[in-house]
């Protein structure tokens, strides 16, 4: 490859232009063979009276472990990265959005952990982040010994932001329940697909609200868990294709597509994870023509992003839980856009929530 003019540079600003991005930090650590990419979707633009950038503009994103093809880790970031532009969008925060992926190509210890951290402090607060999938909170810890610019700890910040998102999806399937299924959130059954800190925090306000819950995780413990508190558990081959009202995918992105639309049989799709759908606005139209309706995740599951605000700003874990009401005002919104506008729920949302 060497002295080898490839395009390279070229294919990547086409990329960029393409997705709109503003920016991707490709970083190499030689001594510990850590690679990662930062993509950055959108930056406020704060200037001083002399319209001087300021020095704290930043962007908000998890952090995940996951994908050794670099090519699968860089599309994962850039989408990522822009589902967080939107739940700034949502929350009405001024606030750019981001990702991180660090590749999975080998095992994580305190190394690892420790050039993570350095990745992260690199960045100098433009980057601010939470843990996200492939890392648990003694990870987070181990990281955040290295940078100040990761949220969300259990030590010293207000823990997983999984609880959070669960708070602000259980007041969005309360309005779906009333204005699409028009019944009672107690007389609705849902299956989750990923039972981890965002699915099996749902899992445990659907069972508190009397609801039928099936669920299913990769992960025999996650199980097992929450086997105890009343889930019915599904094989992860089937959650999918369960028959009920909401199907809520509560793991990987791109889990919704054109293969496996043909054989739902929910009513509804609402999930904890960002980008269910793998062609978004091709495969709603998918959903819709076989009479289900899809509930935009930027909007339901921006409650994690909020806990992160309301801890930076001093707050509390109550008043997190209690602003998580907005996921419902939000989606009255788009409901009520979609009626008297005649789109789609998630062509609603994009007219009013992605802006950059």
């Amino acid at each position: 490859m060497k002295n080898k003019k490839n395009n390279i540079a070229k294919n990547i600003f086409e990329l960029m232009e393409e997705k709109n991005c503003r920016q991707i930090t490709f970083h190499y650590d030689s001594k510990n063979k850590l690679k990662a990419i930062l993509a950055i979707d959108s930056l406020p633009e704060k200037r001083d009276k002399n319209g001087k950038l300021s020095k704290k503009i930043s962007a908000s994103g998890g952090i995940r472990f996951a994908h050794k093809d670099p090519d699968d880790a860089l599309f994962d970031a850039l989408n990522l990265a822009h589902a967080m532009t939107r739940k700034a969008n949502v929350l009405g925060v001024d606030e750019g959005g981001c990702k991180a992926v660090v590749l999975a190509n080998q095992n994580k210890n305190k190394s690892i952990l420790y050039a993570i951290g350095d990745f992260i402090q690199i960045q100098k607060g433009l980057f601010k982040t939470a843990i996200d999938l492939g890392f648990k909170m003694k990870d987070a810890e181990i990281i955040a010994s290295k940078t100040d610019y990761i949220d969300s700890l259990a030590k010293k910040g207000l823990g997983s932001t999984g609880e959070n998102t669960a708070e602000g999806m259980i007041y969005g399937f309360e309005i779906i329940s009333q204005e699409i299924l028009k019944k009672q959130l107690s007389e609705c059954s849902v299956a989750i697909q990923g039972l981890g800190a965002v699915g099996f925090a749902l899992a445990k306000r659907l069972i508190n609200k009397k609801c039928k819950v099936l669920g299913s995780d990769v992960i025999k413990e996650n199980c097992e868990k929450a086997e105890k508190i009343g889930v019915k558990i599904v094989s992860p081959e089937k959650i999918l294709f369960q028959k009920v009202d909401i199907l809520s995918p509560c793991a990987f992105g791109g889990v919704i597509n054109r293969k496996n639309i043909p054989k739902l049989k929910c009513k509804i799709i609402a999930g904890g994870a960002n980008n269910p759908l793998k062609n978004e606005l091709e495969d709603e139209k998918r959903l819709l023509n076989k009479g289900i309706i899809y509930i935009p995740d930027f909007i339901l599951n921006c409650g994690g992003f909020l806990q992160a605000l309301v801890e930076r700003s001093g707050g509390t874990l109550e008043s997190a839980r209690k602003k998580s009401i907005i996921v419902k005002k939000r989606i009255k919104e788009i409901i009520n856009y979609s009626r008297k506008n005649k789109t789609t729920l998630l062509e609603s949302a994009i007219m009013l929530f992605d802006k950059k």
